[in-house]
């Protein structure tokens, strides 16, 4: 499926190549820091007034009441701290039958969601209290050190030529597509594609072939296989690249435009431009290629140190570039970038998350405004260069996603 992304808003324009004013904000991994404690704590909160409500302890589900709940978490954080115009990540919810059975139950002041196994999951009332629970129990959310983890016989697995170059894979089924776009999980994300169309930007997200080897052989391992099992490691990174799949054409058609690319793993900290040029670039392009080809517009969000390999991402058939700000030591430097890439390619801006916690308000839209002139008025979106801090008051994001319209 080819065309521009669905929609009218500004993000959506602007990735399409139209003209847009004032400058687009599009926060990098929105849903992280002040928004996932939000959202943590109004579930919470939605839960424990239904059970009040209710006069009871133990609240039996159904679709409705859970997808109203869903609904209204939502609605409150783009009504609150993250209004549109801006982008938002495509999120499922849960479907139909994965609700059937269960029940919200409160012992004493804990709240749980009960499966129909009977199985009790607890619901934390803040991100915070989430984190020390895991911590706890040394389960953490980031589940791999880099010193750790992955399968050491992975290479080994890999045939010696992709399944996938050998046999094509078929497109998806007539009508397959439709019915993934249709599944109960996309309930909530059709009310607000419906409610929002003008104003909101639904994007989907994945890592590129490179970026996802790490997760299958751990950082050691991967480090001495760029050496010693190049072969290998190009086989396994071929087996990484997308492939036809009812979900992407359904994602399309549910009205996500916009696929965002993570590459946090290929910087030149981590490896070299020779080792980029050989291990990344190449999968990276026909990843970016083959989203292209499907309609989406794409954002390569690069973490790291790019600035010795700009000439290399320029050369990526991206539609925009994010990447991260310069908290490493690195230079990375916005005004360079914009030199290489160009005044034509579509760049995200990468204010430091940290300041935009710390600084008041005056600073917070000086930085604003000295990204938009540094990168220029036109394709051209405003966007820390990492996720927002989690101390960051909800006060300051909305603060930032109106800058724009402020300045």
């Amino acid at each position: 499926m080819s065309g521009s992304p669905y929609g009218n808003d500004p993000v959506s324009r602007l990735l399409n190549g139209q003209a847009v004013s004032p400058v687009p904000v599009a926060p990098v991994y929105e849903g992280l820091g002040p928004l996932e404690d939000f959202r943590h704590r109004l579930w919470w909160r939605k839960w424990r007034d239904r059970l009040d409500q209710a006069n009871t302890e133990v609240l039996p589900l159904d679709y409705q009441t859970y997808l109203a709940v869903e609904l209204e978490i939502r609605t409150d954080i783009l009504e609150g701290p993250y209004p549109p115009p801006t982008w938002m990540h495509l999120s499922e919810n849960s479907r139909q039958e994965d609700v059937a059975g269960c029940a919200i139950v409160r012992r004493g002041e804990e709240l749980y969601w009960l499966n129909e196994q009977g199985e009790a999951s607890w619901i934390a009332p803040s991100l915070r209290a989430k984190e020390e629970q895991l911590t706890a129990e040394k389960v953490y959310r980031w589940t791999m050190r880099w010193d750790e983890g992955g399968d050491p016989e992975a290479l080994d697995k890999v045939p010696q030529i992709p399944q996938h170059a050998l046999q094509p894979i078929p497109e998806p089924a007539s009508g397959q597509a439709e019915t993934w776009s249709r599944s109960t999980r996309y309930d909530a994300a059709r009310a607000l594609q419906a409610r929002y169309r003008d104003r909101l930007a639904l994007y989907v997200a994945c890592g590129t072939p490179f970026n996802n080897v790490w997760d299958v052989l751990g950082f050691q391992k991967t480090m001495y296989a760029l050496v010693e099992q190049p072969k290998a490691m190009h086989r396994l990174l071929e087996e990484r690249l997308p492939r036809p799949s009812a979900r992407f054409t359904g994602e399309r058609l549910l009205g996500a435009g916009v696929i965002h690319v993570e590459d946090c793993m290929s910087s030149a900290d981590l490896i070299s431009p020779e080792m980029y040029r050989e291990f990344a670039f190449p999968y990276t392009k026909q990843m970016l290629e083959f989203f292209e080809k499907l309609g989406f517009r794409t954002v390569l969000y690069f973490s790291g140190n790019l600035m010795p390999l700009l000439n290399q991402l320029k050369e990526l058939p991206f539609t925009a570039l994010a990447f991260e700000e310069d908290r490493k030591g690195y230079g990375i430097d916005l005004a360079e970038v914009r030199r290489v890439m160009g005044p034509d390619r579509v760049l995200f801006g990468n204010i430091d998350a940290s300041f935009l916690e710390t600084a008041s308000d005056e600073q917070v839209l000086a930085e604003v405004r000295r990204q938009v002139d540094v990168a220029g008025p036109d394709n051209f979106i405003v966007s820390p260069g990492s996720p927002m801090t989690p101390g960051t008051s909800l006060e300051r994001v909305r603060l930032f996603l109106e800058s724009t319209q402020r300045l």
